[in-house]
């Protein structure tokens, strides 16, 4: 069944990207691309689903469409400077990305900064640059249930082991397609890792200072739905689990494109820039322990209403559960299994406080009990 989410402008709230979700809901690309009478799209997809019958039957359903045919396989200076330069050579008016969150990133910075005579390191570096207006139009399409990228205002960027990111009103998708039909085939890290991640995305969301009544909303009903079908997702999937999982990461995107994210997302980073531990690990290997440090300076009535969505009566048991869901679906929950060690924690902790999301939490730890909360999990 086809759902569609309106775009939505309120002081507190702003989703400016219409969103299409249901399984086949795919099948409604070229009539979309036509209803908004693009002249010339570039299409930009990743290389798996490239190789499926289902891009060749949407190809030829398009006209005035040209594909990029380099491959994408890191959100980086290099693949995004080729891709602007790509997009400058032609007169698209429009850019689609049909894949993971490296290739939708990594589009979403072509669409902000082709419009410019700039490379995308005078954003990220030099800061010479700030994305002001509104550049190409663009739609996402993800193949992952996780990342949220098709409903955010910024595009992550890793370069040389260093994390930036590009952050603006004006690179919201114009459209978000989101068809759970096209996660079907994941495999089981794909699924495990975009899913915890979206499951961390929701509950920092959710006790993000910059929470609002509808963010609230998106994020508890992320949290139950996702709690409820990620470890099957990952281990027997059948398409009403993916539809499941691909809704509930909608969901998250949708809660966290107005908070953004927090402590534990601030924590990762380190963590995959020296050791390249996989995002979806990173972010969630500290999420047991930022519940029980969280959890208590919520409201009474907040915190009913978060452990009512995970069905847990206390903040331990709350805590426990995402241990448990991390070892059910294959995730490490000690850094010993990452080959990080106590001399390493002093690194995580110097590094792991990025302001622009630390922060967001409505309890920050000092340095001192940030390493002594990392000693506990070695």
């Amino acid at each position: 069944m086809l759902k569609i989410i309106n775009p939505q402008r309120k002081s507190s709230y702003q989703l400016p990207t219409k969103v299409y979700f249901g399984r086949g809901a795919i099948d409604l690309f070229p009539e979309i691309i036509q209803e908004r009478k693009f002249k010339k799209l570039l299409l930009v997809a990743g290389e798996h689903f490239k190789k499926s019958n289902k891009f060749n039957e949407i190809v030829r359903k398009i006209k005035d469409v040209k594909i990029y045919e380099n491959v994408v396989k890191r959100c980086d200076f290099i693949n995004i400077n080729k891709l602007i330069k790509f997009c400058r050579e032609d007169s698209f008016d429009a850019i689609a990305a049909i894949g993971g969150g490296t290739v939708l990133d990594a589009v979403k910075c072509a669409s902000a900064v082709s419009v410019d005579g700039c490379l995308v390191e005078d954003y990220l570096i030099s800061k010479k640059k700030e994305v002001s207006r509104k550049g190409l139009s663009f739609l996402a399409i993800p193949t992952t249930a996780g990342t949220g990228s098709e409903v955010t205002p910024w595009a992550t960027v890793w370069d040389k082991g260093k994390k930036y990111s590009l952050d603006s009103k004006y690179i919201f998708p114009e459209v978000a397609i989101v068809d759970p039909a096209l996660t079907d085939s994941l495999s089981k890290n794909l699924t495990s890792e975009p899913g915890i991640d979206a499951l961390c995305q929701a509950i920092e969301a959710y006790w993000n200072i910059h929470n609002n009544a509808i963010s609230d909303k998106y994020a508890l009903e992320s949290i139950k739905i996702i709690l409820m079908n990620l470890e099957q997702a990952v281990n027997n999937p059948e398409p009403k689990v993916r539809d499941a999982m691909a809704w509930g990461s909608l969901l998250a995107g949708l809660a966290f494109s107005n908070t953004r994210t927090t402590i534990c997302h601030a924590v990762s980073y380190p963590m995959t820039a020296h050791w390249s531990i996989p995002h979806g690990q990173a972010t969630s290997i500290t999420l047991p322990l930022f519940i029980k440090y969280v959890f208590p300076v919520l409201s009474k009535g907040k915190l009913s209403k978060i452990l009512s969505a995970m069905k847990v009566k206390n903040i331990i048991e709350a805590s426990q559960i995402i241990n448990d869901l991390m070892i059910g679906i294959g995730l490490k929950t000690k850094f010993s299994d990452l080959g990080i060690t106590k001399k390493d924690v002093d690194l995580i902790v110097e590094e792991g406080f990025d302001p622009s999301r630390s922060k967001n939490t409505p309890k920050v730890p000092s340095p001192l009990e940030l390493e002594e909360m990392l000693y506990s999990i070695l």
